[in-house]
């Protein structure tokens, strides 16, 4: 049996209220009794009554003791009266505790539901307090002869352990998700048992939501403890991350935003929208911008973890249970990790990082001990056993004081569903959100960032919603798509709004129009055509400078990298010269089985007719495609279906890029049998280029399979580009010292600098912990970069660098320097890249590249290329 709770409140109502909701978190495992109101004979009346309580005491069974959880003021006389009552042995198993009720009841039946003791249960309740509150809460007299009956003050000790260290946090925004994910990633690297401590709160160092609950700020201090044979080394990294204010940059710290909505602000709204006859409703901006178009309700096709339907299995089916846990947890982590990977040209690496810190929280270890757990003692199928854990640990950040880090609740519900939508087939409901035709306003009760994830601002001009606030991680993805919303917005909107009713969003004052007014529809079509005009201004700025960037004589082509249709339109809208990187990997990483020919050939036509739109002349602008790059560091469901599981202790230096062309080489067959085909389909100017190069012999091999694909489609009759350059990805070492003889070979070189910089200076560029090494500006890198350009140019290839550093207005000049012929980038980086360059003479160019390569560290090459940029746009 599970340890026991008694609810006592002054309202009946709120006792029973409260009892009912810690019940659904304990699912039934923890007993409660509700202990509220003034007693029999007087309902409705507030008080609290003795004889209630001391009931509740006497009938509750509850073997392994009982926590009682009280509101205020006679409650605490009235406990402590109905306690002295008990007898001896009973009395010895009660403790109270002042913990918000509440929060405290929820954290409470949780911990009890595990199977905890009565002090871990009333710790657990406790740590949902601040510290004054407990003393503020004190009840006014203390029992005599019993430990339980007293609130115990959190101690701020910390764990005895051979190595720990006490640290001040520097970062603005304090442990919030990505400072955690990075902290997390850091603790994992290393062997030792790593502990995080705040007040009397700990935690495992690698579980996510774990360190988010600390709730830790600017200024608090947090221990680290760590046991185990590199203990030392852990403690060391972490304190680097610590100090080092987890590398945040006042750009990455979350903004400071309006108050959550809560109960009384809704009941504000509640009023403000009945004064207006409901026709104008108020809620809370969280991304700026107006809007004007069509109502769109939407239902969020997530799966509400406490609506699962509860399954039971045999103790025989138990292992195959676990299996199955563990799978589609790998598959959802392979989804997000690819999700990643599209986002980030998009919406840029920061935001997209969202759905990192989501994979985290999926791999949690509280996580996915519960839900093992579950399946082990309790028989309950892989769904419902990560339906229950899941719902457990978002309910513990959901109690938390901070408005931040109980907004991540909602991400664990969003990819706990993920994962349990491959588990119950039957609950998957592909969203309609990315397929929208139509512009219009978006109105729903919530959106996960999954949902967010899939807008496209052309689509969707507006989001309006009842839950949520600034800090959701799905109102962050929509500042960073550009897409105005707003929250907070009573819930009376849903059913007074049809489909297709005209409205005006104002996310600057937070407001929502349901019957505009003629002159609220001209406010906002002024502000609106004001509003597009800017955003006109700077893609006009991009499109107008389509005459070649010209320096010296040599022509700068400047590229955009894509990994989809819509960020393909962005490329053209942006002004794009060409598409120096067509990521393939979302196109894999979308299915659980990989596409076939005519799947593929499809998709590839969409994004090149994306890229060139409905122009003729544009057709000779390339479309560099880069072919499937995965492995075991990017794992893809449909691939692993196909090669099996790949489990390498180090994937980064592993089966991956070209070797997985090699190893499989129907996968490329296929792969480019379809770019051939969507070419011929669309008349585009196709390029193809293989990622992770590192022989000669490779280069051979993979030309020779494309001459047999190219023949072969020939004999059918196909018609086909009259050319395609074959091109490599200079990713290591390797590559770039053999950079001379591999050009006999390839009709182009493309660096990509983010792999060839980590390869360089074999630095994880996931590391954190290694950020002062992982940086563009190390001369190593920049020496091979020159070494693979000359080795073009003497042959007579083109030579691009893709990759972070191609955006860096400040590198840009520097890699012209060194020979580079194109930079591709991020679509939205064209105009500044094009700026930094414009200016610049030959001369200029010769004499800082020289001094630059003279360089020997990091710090020296920053300060050079800043002072040249501020020297040319003073």
């Amino acid at each position: 049996m599970a340890v026991g709770l008694v609810i006592v409140s002054h309202s009946a109502q709120l006792a029973r209220g409260v009892a009912e909701l810690a019940g659904q978190m304990a699912q039934g495992r923890t007993p409660i009794i509700a202990a509220g109101g003034a007693g029999a004979g007087n309902e409705g009346v507030l008080g609290t009554s003795v004889d209630t309580i001391l009931a509740a005491l006497q009938t509750i069974d509850a073997p392994e003791g009982i926590l009682i959880l009280l509101d205020m003021g006679s409650a605490i006389l009235s406990t402590e009266m109905a306690c002295d009552l008990l007898e001896d042995e009973l009395r010895s198993h009660v403790a109270i505790t002042s913990a918000p009720l509440v929060e405290g009841a929820i954290a409470a039946a949780i911990e009890a539901s595990i199977g905890h003791s009565l002090q871990e249960v009333k710790a657990a309740a406790e740590q949902t307090a601040h510290p004054e509150q407990l003393h503020q809460l004190k009840p006014v007299s203390e029992p005599e002869s019993t430990i339980a009956l007293t609130p115990t003050p959190p101690s701020p000790a910390p764990v005895p352990s051979a190595h720990s260290i006490n640290l001040t946090l520097k970062n603005p925004a304090g442990l919030h998700a990505r400072p955690a994910s990075l902290f997390v990633q850091t603790a994992a690297r290393f062997q030792a048992t790593i502990r995080v401590q705040k007040a009397a709160q700990q935690t495992n160092a690698t579980s996510l939501i774990g360190i988010l609950s600390l709730a830790a700020r600017l200024g608090d201090t947090i221990t680290i403890s760590a046991d185990g044979p590199d203990a030392q080394q852990a403690i060391d990294a972490l304190s680097e991350l610590v100090l080092a204010g987890f590398y945040e940059t006042t750009d990455s710290v979350p903004v400071a935003t309006p108050a959550p909505v809560t109960a009384s602000s809704q009941l504000s709204i509640t009023k403000s929208a009945a004064t207006s006859s409901q026709t104008t409703w108020q809620g809370i901006s969280t991304s700026p911008g107006v809007a004007l178009g069509p109502a769109y309700l939407y239902t969020s096709q997530s799966v509400a973890l406490t609506a699962i339907e509860r399954h039971t299995i045999t103790p025989e089916q138990v292992a195959s249970e676990q299996t199955s846990l563990n799978t589609a947890i790998q598959t959802t982590v392979a989804e997000l990790q690819a999700l990643v990977q599209q986002l980030q040209a998009k919406i840029g690496a920061g935001d997209a990082a969202i759905f990192d810190a989501q994979a985290l929280m999926l791999q949690d270890p509280l996580l996915l001990d519960a839900a093992i757990d579950l399946i082990a003692n309790q028989h309950l199928d892989a769904a419902s056993a990560l339906a229950q854990a899941g719902e457990e640990q978002a309910m513990i950040l959901q109690a938390l004081k901070d408005v931040t880090l109980s907004g991540r609740a909602a991400d664990v519900r969003d990819v706990t569903g993920r994962a349990i939508r491959h588990l119950r087939a039957h609950t998957s409901s592909e969203s309609s959100l990315g397929t929208l035709s139509q512009p219009i306003i978006l109105v729903a009760r919530d959106l996960t960032p999954t949902d967010t994830a899939q807008l496209r601002p052309e689509t969707v001009l507006g989001i309006c919603t009842i839950q949520g606030g600034p800090t959701a991680h799905a109102a962050i993805l929509a500042r960073a798509l550009g897409i105005p919303a707003i929250a907070g917005v009573d819930e009376a909107v849903l059913t007074q709004i049809q489909a297709g009713t005209l409205l005006g969003l104002d996310a600057e004052q937070g407001l929502l129009y349901t019957q505009l007014t003629e002159a609220q529809q001209q406010d906002l079509t002024r502000r609106i055509t004001a509003q597009q005009q800017r955003q006109a201004t700077l893609k006009s700025n991009a499109q107008q400078q389509h005459a070649p960037l010209v320096i010296g004589k040599k022509h700068i082509q400047l590229l955009a990298n894509i990994g989809s249709e819509s960020e393909a339109e962005a490329a053209r809208q942006w002004g794009a010269e060409g598409i120096g990187l067509l990521r393939t990997e979302f196109l894999f990483a979308s299915s659980p089985t990989l596409p076939n020919v005519a799947e593929q050939r499809q998709r590839y036509t969409q994004v090149f007719q994306a890229f060139y739109g409905n122009g003729t002349t544009q057709r000779d602008r390339p479309i560099t495609v880069r072919t499937l790059d995965a492995g075991a560091d990017k794992p893809m469901a449909s691939l692993q279906a196909f090669t099996g599981p790949m489990n390498e202790a180090n994937p980064a230096l592993g089966l991956r890029g070209v070797r997985i062309h090699l190893a499989h080489q129907q996968l490329l067959e296929q792969q480019l049998t379809a770019l051939l085909l969507a070419a011929a389909d669309t008349a585009s100017n196709l390029h193809i280029m293989f990622p992770m190069i590192t022989t000669v012999e490779e280069l051979r091999t993979i030309r020779t399979l494309f001459t047999r694909v190219y023949s072969e489609l020939q004999q059918q009759q196909h018609a086909l580009p009259a050319h395609v350059p074959l091109g490599i990805m200079v990713e290591v070492p390797a590559a770039a010292i053999m950079a001379t003889e591999l050009a006999e070979l390839a009709d182009f070189f493309s660096i990509g600098a983010n792999d060839l910089l980590q390869y360089t200076l074999a630095a994880d560029r996931t590391n954190t912990a290694l950020a002062s090494l992982y940086n563009p500006m190390q001369p190593a890198v920049l020496r091979l970069i020159r070494q693979v350009a000359q080795a073009g140019k003497h042959a007579g290839k083109p030579v691009a660098v893709c990759g972070e550093m191609a955006s860096d207005p400040r590198l840009a000049p520097l890699l012209v320097g060194l020979g580079v012929n194109e930079l591709s980038m991020t679509p939205t980086a064209l105009p500044t890249v094009r700026a930094a360059l414009a200016q610049i003479t030959t001369n200029e160019l010769r004499t800082f590249t020289q001094k630059v390569m003279s360089l020997q560290t990091v710090a020296e090459v920053e300060a050079s290329c800043t002072a040249f940029s501020q020297t040319h746009h003073s």
